[in-house]
């Protein structure tokens, strides 16, 4: 009997722990619910530049994480236009591109959100992907942040009102030797 009254309060105490539990992970589902990530880095969409737009395309359906919503003919090029199937707020253009002297294309990958947290974390990534920021100011509508290395020429853009933002990455022509 004195056992049982001595190991009462423990059992009660218990039961709160496993129910304050209960409701933590409860309220940590709803977030989870409510949250949307990214659904490509900044290092996806250097490595999209590099690929031909069959290849880039497989690349963002893989995973199911992109769906094709549209191609169409611009000066030659087949401009493909993808949405994240998860968030729908964001938007991958592949296919487009400078021609050189020689032939060769230089690609063009354009990305939209209309979540600014995703723009900034771009801007956050682009230091680990080894570009440098070459220049940063703003015009009557958005921020700018331009970044470059050897490889690529990567803009960034965020609405002044941070309703949605751009990232545009322009594959560089080098020599081959």
């Amino acid at each position: 009997m004195l056992n049982e009254r001595l190991f009462l309060p423990v059992k009660i105490i218990h039961l709160i722990i496993k129910m304050r539990c209960l409701r933590i992970i409860v309220v940590l589902l709803f977030l989870a619910a409510g949250a949307h990530a990214q659904t490509l880095s900044l290092y996806d969409l250097t490595n999209l530049a590099n690929l031909n737009s069959s290849e880039a395309g497989n690349y963002l359906i893989q995973g199911k994480a992109f769906k094709r919503l549209y191609s169409q003919q611009v000066d030659g090029l087949n401009i493909e236009h993808y949405q994240s199937t998860t968030t729908k707020t964001e938007t991958v253009i592949i296919g487009n591109g400078i021609k050189t002297a020689d032939g060769k294309l230089l690609h063009l990958v354009k990305y939209n959100t209309t979540q600014s947290k995703h723009i900034l974390d771009f801007i956050a990534q682009a230091p680990a992907t080894g570009l440098s920021m070459s220049f940063q100011g703003s015009d009557a509508t958005r921020n700018i942040y331009l970044f470059a290395n050897f490889l690529y020429t990567v803009n960034i853009y965020l609405n002044n009102d941070n309703s949605a933002g751009d990232v545009e990455v322009q594959q560089k022509d080098y020599l081959d030797y």
